[in-house]
C-alpha cells in the first residue's frame, strides 16, 4: 500500500511539473498581435510606436481608403448630422511581436500616452452563426423546384414580415435602393443570385463555411424571384456590394462598403467577435467600428448590425456603457434572434444564444430559415444548386431586418423621391413590429425587440418626414 501511494505521488508531482513547464514556456512564448490606435489631435503624421521590449514588424494607416476620401465624407457627414463626426484617418494598424505580458504593457503604455486616445488589441471577427445540420441531403432534382413554401419569414405578420404587402407597393421589391454585406466570401455563381448586380470589394477568404454564410444571407435578401428555390425580400434591389474583411480590419471592411452607398441604401454587418467577459458581442463594441457606423448613419446609410450570438446581456457593467444608446448612439438597427413561428418553437421569444439588452432594436427569425447552400435541404454536388432550411444565429435573423428596411426605404423613395433618415427607420420598424414574446429561455425583459412588420412599417412611415440631401 505504501508502495502504491509513493508511486502516485510521483506521477502528481511530474504532472504538476510538466503543467509548470507548459505555462512558463506559453508565458516566454513570442506571439504576433494587432493594435488599433487611435492618435489625439495633433499627433505627429509619422508617429510610430514607441515599443521599448516589443517589436514592431509595421505600423500603417487602420482605414484603407485615401485620407482625402475620408476627409472630405467627415466633413459631409458633420453638416448632415449637425454634429462633430470622428476623424477616421487618426486611426492606425500596428503588428507587433513579443511575450503576452510583454504586448499587454506595451498597450498600457500606448493608453497613457498625450498623443493617444484610444488603444486596444484588435478582435477576431467571426460568423454569428448557429448550426443547423452537419447532414447533406441526398436530393438533387434535375431542376431546382419552388422552396418559397419553406419561407415562412416572409407571411404575414405576427408570423412573418409581411414581405408580400409591401411587393404590392411601388417600389416594393427594393427596386430604388442599394445593398451591401460586410463579411468573407460569397458564392455569387449559385442559380438562385443575381450575379450581373454584385459586385465585390477586396479579395474573398478562401473557406467554403464563409461562402456558405454569405450566399445564405444573400439568398435571404435578393434571391432571384423566379420559379425555382428561394425568392428573397427584397429581390430587385439595384446595386449590392460585397466586401470583405480578408487581409484587412472590421472596420476598413465596413468603411469601404457605406462609402459606395447613399442615403436610404442598407448595409448588413455579419459578424462579430469575442469581448472582455469572453463572450460575442455586436461589433461597434469596438470603438473604429463604432466611429465607422456614426459616419454612414449621418451619410444616412441605412446600418444593420448583427447583436451577436454571446447570450449576453449587453448592459453588464463590465462593457462601460458602450452599449448603452443614452451614453452613445451609432444609429445602426440591432439585431436579436427570435424563435420562428413553427410548430415546436415559442414565436418571437429570445432564442438561447441570442444578446439582449436596451440596446438591441429588433429581431428576426434565428432558427429554421430557408435560404441558399449549406445543402441540407437540396444537396447537389454543384455548390450553386445546394439549399437549406436549417440556417440560424443572429446571422440568419440580421438579413431579414436587412431586408425590410430595404423595402420600406425603397417604397418611401418612390413615393417621396428621399428616404427616411436612419434612426427613423430604425423607430419605425421598432413602434409597429410584432412584440417580443416571453418564452423557455427568458422573459420579454430580456429585450431583444419585436420583429419588423411592414404592413404597420409601410403605413405608418407617412407620418414620418424625408429630409433630402442637397
Amino acid at each position: 500500500m505504501r508502495k502504491q501511494r509513493s508511486t502516485w505521488r510521483w506521477i502528481l508531482a511530474i504532472a504538476i511539473l510538466a503543467l509548470v513547464w507548459r505555462w512558463c514556456r506559453s508565458s516566454d512564448e513570442r506571439i504576433e498581435a494587432t493594435l488599433h490606435v487611435k492618435l489625439a489631435p495633433g499627433a505627429a503624421r509619422d508617429w510610430t510606436p514607441p515599443f521599448d521590449d516589443a517589436t514592431l514588424l509595421d505600423a500603417e494607416p487602420l482605414f484603407v481608403r485615401p485620407a482625402t476620401a475620408l476627409a472630405e465624407e467627415r466633413v459631409t457627414a458633420t453638416t448632415l448630422s449637425g454634429q462633430p463626426m470622428p476623424d477616421l484617418s487618426a486611426w492606425r494598424r500596428v503588428r507587433v511581436k513579443g511575450t503576452r505580458k510583454v504586448i499587454d504593457h506595451e498597450l498600457a503604455r500606448l493608453r497613457a500616452r498625450d498623443d493617444v486616445m484610444t488603444a486596444f488589441e484588435a478582435p477576431t471577427p467571426e460568423l454569428p452563426f448557429v448550426p443547423g445540420s452537419t447532414t447533406t441531403s441526398g436530393s438533387c432534382p434535375v431542376r431546382t423546384p419552388p422552396y418559397h413554401e419553406r419561407q415562412g419569414y416572409l407571411r404575414p405578420a405576427p408570423a412573418g414580415i409581411d414581405a408580400p404587402f409591401a411587393w404590392a407597393k411601388p417600389g416594393g421589391r427594393g427596386d430604388a435602393v442599394w445593398f451591401a454585406d460586410v463579411e468573407g466570401a460569397w458564392n455569387t455563381a449559385h442559380e438562385d443570385l443575381p450575379a450581373d448586380r454584385i459586385r465585390a470589394i477586396g479579395r474573398p477568404m478562401r473557406s467554403r463555411d464563409w461562402e456558405m454564410h454569405g450566399t445564405a444571407v444573400l439568398g435571404e435578401v435578393l434571391s432571384r424571384e423566379n420559379d425555382l428555390g428561394m425568392v428573397g425580400i427584397a429581390p430587385n434591389v439595384g446595386r449590392v456590394i460585397t466586401s470583405s474583411i480578408a487581409g484587412i480590419s472590421a472596420a476598413a471592411a465596413i468603411d469601404r462598403a457605406q462609402a459606395e452607398l447613399r442615403a436610404g441604401d442598407v448595409l448588413l454587418i455579419e459578424l462579430h467577435a469575442i469581448g472582455p467577459r469572453g463572450r460575442f458581442l455586436p461589433m461597434e463594441f469596438w470603438d473604429d467600428v463604432f466611429e465607422v457606423l456614426q459616419i454612414a448613419s449621418a451619410r444616412g446609410v441605412v446600418v444593420v448590425e448583427a447583436a451577436g450570438n454571446g447570450a449576453e446581456d449587453l448592459d453588464h457593467e463590465a462593457y462601460g456603457g458602450k452599449l448603452d444608446r443614452r451614453k452613445r448612439d451609432s444609429g445602426a438597427i440591432m439585431v436579436g434572434a427570435g424563435a420562428p413561428a413553427l410548430e415546436g418553437w415559442t414565436d418571437r421569444s429570445r432564442l438561447d444564444f441570442s444578446n439582449y439588452g436596451s440596446r438591441v432594436d429588433v429581431q428576426g427569425w434565428g432558427r429554421m430559415v430557408a435560404t441558399l447552400d449549406y445543402g441540407d435541404l437540396q444537396g447537389c454536388d454543384a455548390a450553386q444548386r445546394k439549399y437549406t432550411d436549417l440556417f440560424g444565429g443572429t446571422s440568419s435573423a440580421s438579413p431579414i431586418v436587412a431586408g425590410a428596411a430595404l423595402l420600406v426605404e425603397s417604397i418611401v423613395k418612390t413615393e417621396k423621391g428621399c428616404p427616411l433618415s436612419p434612426r427613423d427607420l430604425r423607430t419605425l420598424l421598432v413602434e409597429t413590429g410584432s412584440p417580443q414574446t416571453d418564452g423557455p429561455h427568458g422573459r420579454a425583459k430580456q429585450n431583444i425587440g419585436p420583429r419588423p412588420d411592414l404592413s404597420g412599417a409601410i403605413e405608418g412611415a407617412r407620418a414620418f418626414p424625408v429630409r433630402c440631401a442637397r
